[in-house]
């Protein structure tokens, strides 16, 4: 057991490395900052090649995805931001008023870059650091501050060097494929939670884990078409091989919302009433369906051929199981639809991943960036038409994100103010704290803040002791160099030992040219404290932003969504043709209810609060979605071809789940006063629905009348919610 535990982390880092290229990050991060250095020790330059290294560092904490194209996007903007502020903060550190004055416009500006997503936390981190730093050692006089600036632009030249050199010899549709894989990963694991129970050990998952993994599929759909826009509709074959991904794409997103439908049908099963071979049939189909999908993730990835070999042998496994399966069913004497429904459900996923299978296997003799990337089209990146898009991009922000960008920026401005006014040595780790931890929610700021904390003080004691190794040997050279692989790997993962390497990694980076004593280390640990402290009380006193405000709004905007998919499914228009962006709209309401659900729980309160109306209202209004997914997935089946339907009782029901949505979205004005109701143009339906699309619209129709007696109760219990 001692060797097989290494062995499996070692197996999952490699899985995880393939999906989210972490490792290979790091190391493009270490030889950004390490040769400057080396060249520094060998030519007596430290003093220029610290610049040049920190300026590379900072910039290479931007996060490059998507496809080469937009990889030299965030290049050159975050090249041309990072240096803007650099010499801004040279310049302005002698001058107190001056610092804090442009300390609280990075925040202000860091806040809004923080709200674009991975991408633009890294773009912040790179702004605020180098301003930061650049602020603490001011340079005097226009000689000095042009020699300042020409460092900088040359490790932020170096860092674009060693970018490019690393994605030029990768395939040129690989970061596209990653993003598919990554939505086969994610319904693999929703698979396996499925699968918890009914091997027959241990209980079976609750709804609140399959949500989770739920959300998990959509944030990477989600992920994947805000890199790669272009949907299988929109596509076509000049495309190429974006054809088939797109295609590929579509297959396996619905995969995952027909997995969903899985796991509502096994939730009707009692398995203690199933005989056991049936049940163990059941377990073993979404076992080699788990394994089928992460198969599917490593084939998408590597388009290797021994992989493409297994994931036929494991698709043609999975259609003999279902056969299986369904003769078992034939011969058993219990109420079986449910099971029969599970069958049917699994036979269209194992012919979708076919699907998906067969289109990723089209992109054949792929050739890598270098020799399918037309270099003029990089002299687009200058052209003022895509800086104007980005302006409007990052200024396009509501009143939300400017109450967190202010308070940001305030908070910051104050420990600027106190760095500063006092002279505290080395005490530029408090403004750049603030600017750390300041999260757009109060309990966020406080778990990151605590994270911190922790992380500081162990990463300062420890790299404390490696500064007493011998210099001779380069030990602590060799350690810097270490260092940037685990902080990038826990950078996502676990934010407190993320902290610790990176507080490793700057300590053994400013000790290589200046001297680290004890007592400077001890002042970083004490100046993170004070910029802790001075971030949670600005999170709670400076335009405090609480989810008990928001989550009756999350929520209303969700029931909304729903309201708009259900009238884009049985009243359609003329925009309404591609139903999936209904789809992923009603989803994304309710990720973003859930979420906010979440932080309400964890705010500080002196007095109960009402948890459940909000629990059960969200709960209804998922499977309300789910109920609307299951009907539109049905549409196209061989289940809709049935004949003797009954037209005009199934508009009277249709029309009455229509009455119910207007009941509901009527009360709705008291949760937000600012909500627009959905319109419908037209009273009849264009659509015939199966008997299968008439049990979920029933379940929907249930769902319906019990969200509304739990909304009415809300809306008279809301304003003594709001005084809590």
């Amino acid at each position: 057991m001692r060797i097989v535990q290494p062995y499996k982390h070692l197996n999952r880092l490699i899985q995880n490395e393939s999906l989210e290229p972490r490792i290979r990050w790091a190391f493009r991060m270490a030889i950004a900052a390490m040769v400057p250095l080396i060249w520094g020790l060998y030519t007596g330059k430290l003093a220029e090649a610290g610049w040049i290294a920190l300026a590379a560092e900072c910039i290479c904490w931007i996060e490059l995805k998507g496809d080469f194209q937009q990889k030299l996007n965030l290049l050159a903007g975050g090249s041309v931001l990072a240096t803007i502020f650099a010499v801004l903060g040279s310049a302005s550190g002698n001058i107190i008023w001056l610092s804090i004055a442009l300390v609280a416009f990075v925040g202000f500006l860091t806040s809004i870059l923080k709200s674009l997503g991975d991408r633009g936390s890294g773009l912040a981190l790179s702004v605020f650091a180098l301003f930061i730093f650049c602020n603490a050692y001011p340079v005097k006089g226009l000689e000095a501050l042009t020699e300042r600036t020409e460092l900088i632009f040359i490790g932020a030249a170096w860092n674009a060097v060693v970018a490019i050199a690393s994605f030029l010899f990768t395939p040129a549709q690989e970061p596209y494929r990653r993003s598919i894989a990554i939505v086969f990963k994610s319904i693999a694991e929703l698979v396996q939670t499925l699968s918890n129970g009914w091997e027959g050990k241990g209980p079976r998952s609750n709804e609140h884990d399959i949500y989770l993994k739920e959300k998990e599929i959509r944030n990477a759909l989600d992920a994947s078409l805000d890199l790669f826009e272009k949907t299988a509709h929109e596509a076509g074959q000049k495309d190429g091989h974006e054809f088939n991904l797109a295609h590929a794409r579509k297959a396996v997103a619905l995969v995952g919302a027909q997995m969903i439908t899985v796991s509502q049908e096994l939730s009707n099963i009692s398995i203690n009433r199933l005989e056991t071979d049936i049940r163990i049939k059941v377990f073993t189909i979404l076992r080699a369906t788990q394994q089928t999908l992460d198969r599917m993730a490593a084939y998408t990835i590597s388009l290797d051929a021994g992989e493409e070999l297994i994931l036929k042998s494991r698709i043609y496994r999975l259609y003999k199981l279902i056969v299986l399966l369904r003769e078992a069913l034939k011969e058993s004497d219990i109420d079986n639809s449910n099971l029969q429904r599970f069958v049917q459900l699994s036979l269209r996923n194992t012919k979708l991943l076919e699907s998906s299978f067969n289109n990723i296997r089209e992109v054949v003799n792929e050739r890598s960036v270098l020799r399918t990337y037309p270099f003029m089209k990089t002299f687009y990146i200058l052209h003022p038409k895509y800086w104007w898009q980005y302006l409007r991009l990052l200024f396009n922000f509501n009143s939300f994100t400017v109450k967190y960008a202010v308070r940001t920026a305030t908070a910051s401005a104050i420990a600027m103010f106190i760095y500063k006014w006092w002279n505290i040595d080395h005490g530029y780790w408090i403004p750049f704290t603030v600017l750390i931890l300041m999260q757009t929610y109060f309990g966020a700021t406080i778990k990151k803040a605590r994270d911190r904390i922790l992380g500081t003080l162990a990463g300062g004691l420890v790299a404390g002791l490696f500064l007493k190794l011998p210099t001779g040997l380069y030990l602590q050279e060799a350690l810097l160099f270490l260092s940037f692989i685990p902080m990038i790997i826990y950078l996502r993962k676990r934010y407190s030992w993320a902290v610790f390497f990176i507080t490793i990694n700057l300590i053994l980076l400013f000790s290589i040219n200046r001297e680290i004593s004890d007592s400077l280390i001890l002042i970083r640990g004490l100046s993170t404290i004070a910029g802790a402290g001075i971030a949670i009380v600005a999170g709670f006193a400076l335009l405090p932003t609480w989810d008990k405000n928001l989550l009756p709004i999350h929520l209303a905007e969700a029931i909304k969504r729903n309201h708009h998919y259900f009238l884009a499914t049985f009243f359609p228009n003329d925009a309404d043709v591609n139903w999936t962006k209904h789809k992923r709209l009603a989803e994304s309401g309710n990720n973003n209810a859930f979420d906010s659900f979440t932080r309400y729980m964890q705010e500080p309160g002196f007095r109960k609060k009402p948890y459940a109306i909000f629990y059960q209202i969200l709960t209804h209004n998922i499977r309300i979605t789910r109920e609307l997914n299951n009907i539109r997935l049905e549409q196209d089946s061989d289940s809709n071809l049935e004949t003797n339907i009954d037209t005009v009782r199934q508009q009277e029901r249709i029309n009455e789940t229509l009455d119910w949505f207007n009941k509901n979205t009527a009360v709705l004005k008291q949760l937000d006063p600012n909500i627009i109701s959905p319109t419908i143009h037209t009273d009849s339906t264009t659509i015939t629905l199966s008997a299968q699309q008439e049990i979920y619209l029933e379940k929907m129709l249930i769902e319906l009348k019990a969200m509304n007696e739990d909304l009415l109760i809300l809306a008279e219990k809301l304003p003594r919610i709001m005084r809590l």
